[in-house]
């Protein structure tokens, strides 16, 4: 008898402790970080100073055109003499120029892919700190409020109303408005 009720008494427990962790809502967060960051002082810095670098680098590439595009109308000018003329290139001078041409060609390949690797990695020095800055506060936020899960909208598919809006709170951490 004293077994039963010993039984009896941690199957009511069990049972209790079973209901009540049942009863444990699980909280889901969601933010649109995207928004968050373009909202951030920081972005706009950044983007100023990679506009700024681009267009640096935009005109030297127009300066390395033009030249380029003066060559090319020289050359074709030339072609485009009598035979027989005395300003038309010896075959000489006609193989140099089509080397210039070609070499300044190279020249504006190689400028361009390097510009482009170049702003690559100018656009994460800038942006990285930013990130990791709202990567912080969101986990900040996720832990203090205590969510399981916080998803960004910008690659989730659908959130019910139950999920809760974290943004203003990051936006809080973050000091915006």
């Amino acid at each position: 008898m004293k077994n039963i009720s010993k039984l009896s008494l941690v199957v009511i427990l069990l049972i209790s402790a079973g209901s009540l962790s049942a009863q444990k809502s699980f909280k889901f967060g969601h933010i649109d970080s995207q928004g968050i960051l373009q909202q951030m002082p920081d972005t706009k810095t950044a983007q100023t100073a990679l506009e700024e670098e681009t267009k640096k680098i935009q005109e030297h590439l127009k300066t390395m055109q033009v030249e380029y595009q003066n060559k090319i109308n020289e050359y074709m000018e030339n072609e485009n003499l009598v035979a027989g003329s005395p300003e038309k290139w010896s075959a000489l001078i006609k193989q140099e120029k089509e080397s210039e041409i070609q070499g300044l060609q190279q020249r504006i390949q190689d400028f361009q892919g390097s510009a482009e690797k170049s702003l690559s990695e100018k656009q994460t020095q800038l942006y990285q700190p930013i990130l990791d800055k709202v990567d912080t506060a969101i986990k900040e936020v996720a832990k203090e409020g205590k969510f399981i899960y916080v998803f960004d909208v910008n690659t989730l598919l659908f959130y019910s109303d139950e999920s809760i809006d974290i943004a203003p709170l990051v936006k809080q951490k973050l000091g915006l408005q």
